[in-house]
């Protein structure tokens, strides 16, 4: 099966870069990943703390007429042995300043186009409040230095809270309610968000956002509705070659829960493994970036960046979970690699049993080194 997930994109792009009759009719551009990761896990036994392994290969679609657009993502992960679509969105272009996205597109919340500069995220990535993509429609209009997004998403990208191999995190249903799995998804979800972009100081940029999210979560056990409400304040500041970016989130679950299910918690999946996170609490974010001016001959891009990001919770399971990320990334010819030293506390992607929760485990402050190799094209 590995072989054949290997196989499956490669043979995808040759079929489609050998047919050049078409790229002079279709207006598509194709482009893509290769990847591999080098990482060091402090937390695994010493036979599995050190690994270098084949990533994910990537391919993407895009291209545009006069008032419509369009672009897809579908990914391929070796190391996880599981493939997913990122995105498959259309736009439509109004005019200059009003457009309309629908599809499997991204939901419109906090820092965009991320809210981190790593390779791995930050925490609001985990808690599916960053770089995350559902199935529906976006209005994006621009008017002088403010630019507005509302959007409607009926669910998730697959309509399916059981699917665990997916790229965003999302409530994950475990299907047949066993070792305290459960049974939640999202029906249904609006979103608000604004940024206003000031030239207060002579040479920089600052961006000042506010954005609100409210959904519908449908338990598959009770069949009644709870909601899950979030909402962020973000600022990105960029001055010569240093870029400061905060943003605090508030949010909140509130579940049709069956009798006996404590509500304290939900349950998230991606990458093909469910966790626990509190159902309500704080997110916050500080990053530093410098982008090095220097230019080499064959390297280039030269970002280094200290990232912090952590989940708190006032629940009386709640406990702290946070990453702290400092690296570097750069090009060099055809290749772009990050280099990042993360330390996790009470962290699921770092060792930890789940975010926000005192689940028990391993609470400890732990250490991850992860070399990106890829090739992007």
């Amino acid at each position: 099966m590995r072989k054949i997930l290997f196989k499956l994109p490669v043979l995808m792009t040759s079929a489609l870069v050998a047919m050049p009759s078409y790229s002079d009719e279709l207006p598509v551009e194709i482009g893509g990943h290769v990847r591999v990761n080098y990482g060091h896990l402090d937390w695994q036994p010493a036979q599995l703390r050190d690994g270098f392994e084949f990533e994910s290969i990537r391919l993407n679609l895009s291209g545009e007429t006069e008032q419509f657009s369009w672009k897809a993502e579908y990914r391929w992960y070796e190391n996880v042995d599981f493939d997913t679509v990122r995105y498959a969105d259309l736009t439509y272009k109004y005019n200059d300043d009003l457009s309309f996205t629908g599809g499997i597109t991204k939901v419109p919340f906090g820092l965009l186009p991320f809210a981190s500069n790593n390779f791995w995220f930050g925490v609001n990535y985990y808690i599916g409040l960053e770089d995350d993509y559902d199935a529906g429609f976006t209005t994006n209009y621009q008017t002088g230095n403010w630019d507005f997004h509302a959007g409607y998403f009926l669910n998730d990208e697959y309509n399916d809270a059981t699917e665990t191999g997916r790229y965003s995190f999302d409530l994950y249903a475990d299907p047949a309610g066993e070792d305290g799995g459960y049974r939640n998804q999202e029906d249904g979800q609006f979103n608000l968000r604004a940024n206003y972009t000031g030239k207060w100081i002579e040479g920089a940029t600052t961006d000042v956002g506010a954005s609100f999210q409210h959904g519908n979560i449908l338990n598959l056990d009770t069949m009644d509705e709870g909601d899950m409400t979030a909402y962020a304040v973000h600022l990105r500041h960029i001055q010569g070659d240093f870029k400061v970016e905060l943003q605090y989130t508030d949010f909140d679950y509130d579940l049709a829960a069956p009798e006996g299910e404590l509500t304290d918690r939900v349950q998230l999946s991606s990458f093909n493994a469910p966790f626990f996170m509190a159902s309500e609490g704080q997110s916050y974010v500080a990053n530093l970036v410098y982008s090095i001016p220097y230019q080499f001959e064959a390297v280039s891009d030269i970002s280094c960046y200290s990232e912090y990001s952590k989940v708190t919770s006032d629940l009386e399971a709640g406990k702290d979970s946070s990453l702290w990320t400092n690296g570097c990334s750069f090009g060099w010819d055809k290749l772009f690699v990050y280099v990042d030293s993360i330390q996790g506390e009470n962290m699921w992607f770092a060792g930890g049993p789940g975010v926000g929760l005192d689940l028990g485990g391993l609470q400890d402050t732990t250490h991850r080194l992860n070399i990106s190799l890829g090739i992007y094209f």
